[in-house]
């Protein structure tokens, strides 16, 4: 047999590849080896229609949370990123220096998702306590030994994280900022900072990023965001650090996502360079965020196009976590990891961070999930 699988008749949607129409994909030792119309499915051991379906690269989340307060998602990563068409995630710093072995331990031991992660800057990682964020005492602050981190696991770590905000660092000026960009510059890699609220305007914080480095929570509603101080229009060293490869990541969230500052950022053209949840079991289980194809359906609802959407949740972060070409793309030779989509019409309430809520008039609702070739989802009819 040509094929192990063979998925018929769907709409293959990956502007990564530039691939787009109905075309069927072919599947053989977990990679894909072709994309073309009308494959002949005698030469398949197991065929799968997806007519009336799109037919995407596994979805990417580049900013979930695995292991926060040492669980959180934990062993229930698979279940449910399964179900929302995810067949690879990045953990954005729950760990540090001091705790970054056990989520390598749940990964390497619970998780079949693909998986990296961003290290975070305080050794201890996020842990929720009554006395401050994880970096709010400077002692928690080890540069050294989240370079040594990162440069022990390879193949798991891919960057260095920083949240900067209220009650989060021990110091409301750049200094939090810079030792984290001195950081991720000694270990080679990108620095994603949490900017939510920040005590310090976000033109301060750019000014010391660099190329490739990622401002994730664009769209979050409250101090020092993207828009000026009447959050109406962008500032201009916005529009500047996107256009020299600054990345903006939405990471939704249960406090970054704002229905407002969507409306009026994609309004003036700016789009986000990747689409994440910020998926922690709580937003997974109780909302708002729900999945990666819920978030995606808000930003459908706002105006973003399909490509955009697909473009942004799978090769964009593919690239950034080292997986270009083998991942979040229909090429063949890549890894089959596809996601069957359904685009459903129809009346859904779908709300954002701040409680504010919309009637969207289509959903995108991932039906099957395969993952090296393996099908790991079904959604039930």
């Amino acid at each position: 047999m040509k094929y192990d699988l063979l998925i018929q008749h769907g709409e293959v949607v990956d502007p990564g590849a530039g691939l787009r129409g109905l075309l069927d994909v072919g599947i053989s030792g977990g990679k894909i080896v072709e994309v073309a119309p009308a494959l002949p499915a005698g030469e398949a051991r197991r065929t799968i229609s997806a007519r009336g379906l799109l037919v995407t690269p596994g979805l990417i989340d580049i900013h979930a949370h695995i292991f926060v307060n040492a669980h959180d998602m934990g062993g229930h990563t698979d279940r449910l990123c399964q179900a929302s068409g995810v067949t690879t995630l990045c953990d954005a710093g729950s760990t540090g220096s001091a705790t970054f072995a056990g989520l390598r331990a749940v990964i390497d031991g619970h998780v079949r998702t693909r998986a990296r992660a961003f290290v975070n800057l305080s050794a201890i990682g996020i842990v929720g306590t009554s006395r401050g964020g994880e970096l709010s005492h400077f002692p928690y602050a080890d540069p050294e030994g989240c370079a040594r981190t990162i440069a022990e696991n390879p193949d798991l770590a891919i960057g260095v994280k920083l949240r900067y905000g209220p009650g989060l660092v021990w110091e409301y000026t750049t200094e939090p900022v810079k030792m984290a960009r001195r950081t991720a510059a000694t270990a080679g890699v990108p620095l994603m900072i949490h900017i939510t609220d920040s005590p310090i305007p976000l033109p301060e914080i750019l000014a010391e990023m660099a190329p490739g480095d990622i401002v994730t929570h664009c769209y979050h509603g409250r101090a020092n965001g993207i828009m000026g101080p009447e959050k109406e229009l962008l500032l201009k060293e916005v529009v500047e650090a996107q256009r020299h490869g600054i990345i903006f990541d939405c990471a939704h969230g249960r406090s970054h996502f704002s229905f407002a500052m969507i409306e009026k950022a994609l309004d003036q053209g700016f789009l986000p360079d990747t689409i994440s949840t910020d998926l922690t079991f709580t937003s997974a289980t109780k909302g708002p965020v729900w999945d990666l194809a819920t978030t995606m359906s808000k930003l459908l609802h706002f105006g973003m196009s399909l490509d955009d959407l697909v473009l942004r949740a799978t090769a964009a972060p593919a690239k950034i976590m080292g997986y270009e070409g083998t991942v979040g793309t229909l090429r063949p030779g890549a890894n089959a990891d596809i996601a069957l989509i359904e685009r459903r019409n129809g009346n859904f309430e779908l709300t954002d961070s701040d409680g504010k809520t919309v009637t969207a008039k289509e959903r995108l609702i991932a039906r099957t999930t395969i993952k090296d070739g393996r099908v790991t989802y079904e959604r039930p009819e």
